[in-house]
């Protein structure tokens, strides 16, 4: 018989030399698999695990199932505790998304008015200037006519002082 066929396989105890017993058979190396299981003399001498099951272990195996079953239990309960979380928070974001889009649009809405006052203000006031800048042009017209009006009508003559009074 295989070597490998009648090593015991209930490592149960400790997980890493199974571990490690199945990289070295599946690297083909069986000095490695003799090295971490021993001799062959220790494993003649084990007696093979008895295959009929007393009472006794199957009540432990009820018991284990139990325990798997309520820890599954718990397990699901957090899950869904937290699935309720994150529906929460899903629903939470959902609300403050809305509200910044309606912000954003409040203040689109704000600023549309804005530039409608800037534009109707930029425009009074380009009226205001065009009407300024012709009052200037008018007044400057007069101011030249009465210029030449005073320098026509009081001439003083270059030998002739003036005494002032």
């Amino acid at each position: 018989m295989d070597p490998i066929k009648r090593a015991p396989w209930d490592l149960t105890s400790d997980v890493t030399p199974a571990i490690e017993v199945r990289a070295a058979v599946g690297d083909g190396s069986l000095s490695k698999v003799l090295r971490l299981v021993g001799s062959f003399d220790d494993l003649e001498s084990e007696a093979p695990p008895p295959r009929r099951s007393s009472a006794k272990d199957w009540a432990k195996l009820i018991d284990r199932i139990r325990e798997a079953a309520a820890h599954t239990r718990e397990v699901e309960a957090q899950a869904h505790e937290q699935e309720l979380r994150v529906q929460d928070l899903l629903d939470r974001a959902r609300e403050d998304i809305q509200a910044a889009a309606e912000r954003v649009r409040a203040a689109d809405a704000r600023a549309a008015e804005m530039e409608a006052r800037t534009e109707k203000l930029l425009k009074s006031a380009d009226e205001r200037v065009t009407a300024a800048e012709e009052r200037a042009r008018v007044a400057e017209e007069w101011l030249a006519r009465v210029y030449d009006t005073i320098s026509h009508e009081f001439v003083v003559e270059p030998g002739t002082k003036q005494v002032p009074r």
